[in-house]
């Protein structure tokens, strides 16, 4: 049998990469397309985009602000905006993933 592996984001531990993938659904399902992420699930998203194999490239001269906005098929995604004005989606399960 395989034991669960835990992952940390954050100030959060998690027993399980499951858990942290329901947290960051259930995160981006209570945001409107197009709303903005609050602070604290904005801090959330700091450390966990740090984890995104594409990080550097995602984050470019620094992070404004992140938001949710529309993706393929009907879902949603997490966008950040970054100080330069520009835009980049991440799939949050990339995230927790590596």
């Amino acid at each position: 049998m395989v034991k669960a592996k835990p992952v940390k984001i954050g100030e959060i531990k998690f027993e399980k990469k499951g858990d942290a993938l329901n947290f960051m659904k259930d995160m981006l399902n209570k945001y409107a397309p197009e709303e903005k992420v609050d602070e604290n699930d904005s801090k959330f998203l700091s450390s966990a985009i740090l984890k995104h194999p594409e990080f550097e490239e995602k984050i470019g001269v620094g992070i404004k602000h992140f938001f949710v906005r529309r993706a393929d098929y009907g879902t949603k995604c997490f966008w950040l905006e970054r100080v330069d004005g520009t835009v980049a989606r991440f799939s949050y399960k990339y995230c927790v993933d590596c």
